[in-house]
């Protein structure tokens, strides 16, 4: 019954105006990015961060504390079940920098409806798409976003196109059953390993109808969509951070927590060797 509870917090925390169908799926998706940000703060802090279902509602809707992939999608992926959709987990090889040998670190949802298959990623940060993807047609465009799929029967390859920039691709997706089992793993080893991206990196993002605005360690980036243009500022205090997370990113993360994975951004700054 608290789990029962906790979704419907969740869904009415969203607002959501259409009750079937890939409608709904994308409203779903976009209020999502919105509402809950993505966030390392919790893992580079080195809070053992429990995938159990109700204090990961407790952590991410009620505390708003924002998270990562094995988070945002698994909350999703649960809300989803309790609407009725046909959904299960899948694991992809992040790959924007390129090598085929990342490990599969990357929890998505794998939608089955009316026929078609479709990719559901809240949980991919500053590039995480604002629609689901149907893994079953070449491209699926989403404003100025164009997402191009390859699929053999085991995998699928999800490369981003936008105009006026090299093709990224985002991940390989392995279609392969995955358990929580599989995902636990992966979550431990993506949030507690000390030389995982997450531990050692302040990465905070949050996703608009036009807007994507990005936290990256000392870098504040806003990308305004609708226009084309992007902006970058550098973030130079405490007091600025804390602002930009409360007000930017809708997080309301405890000051010591915050302070202490700011106080690590700046040591990995000032460690960081000078480059010739």
């Amino acid at each position: 019954m608290e789990l029962e509870a906790n979704i419907n917090q969740y869904l009415s925390s969203l607002s959501l105006q259409h009750f079937a169908g890939v409608e709904l799926i994308t409203e779903l998706q976009q209020k999502h990015l919105s509402r809950y940000a993505f966030s390392s703060i919790n893992a580079m802090y080195g809070e053992r961060l429990l995938l159990d279902p109700l204090p990961l509602f407790s952590r991410l809707v009620t505390n708003k504390q924002g998270g990562y992939c094995f988070e945002h999608n698994k909350v999703a992926f649960i809300a989803l079940q309790q609407l009725g959709f046909t959904v299960r987990p899948v694991l992809a090889r992040v790959m924007l920098n390129g090598s085929l040998s990342n490990p599969r670190s990357h929890r998505m949802t794998l939608l089955n409806l009316d026929g078609e298959q479709y990719l559901v990623d809240v949980g991919f940060g500053v590039k995480s798409p604002r629609v689901p993807i149907n893994i079953n047609q070449a491209l699926t465009i989403q404003g100025r976003q164009t997402y191009q799929v390859q699929k053999t029967a085991d995998t699928v390859k999800v490369t981003l196109l936008e105009e006026g920039e090299a093709p990224l691709t985002l991940y390989h997706v392995d279609l392969a059953e995955v358990f929580e089992s599989d995902c636990e793993v992966a979550h431990f080893y993506s949030h507690q390993h000390p030389d995982a991206a997450f531990v050692n990196n302040l990465v905070v993002s949050r996703i608009t109808d036009c807007h994507r605005y990005l936290l990256r360690n000392q870098s504040y980036f806003e990308w305004h969509e609708c226009d084309g243009s992007v902006t970058e500022t550098k973030v130079e205090s405490f007091a600025q951070l804390e602002q930009l997370v409360k007000e930017t990113f809708l997080l309301e993360t405890p000051r010591a927590v915050l302070k202490s994975v700011h106080d690590k951004v700046l040591t990995r700054a000032a460690n960081k060797p000078v480059e010739r």
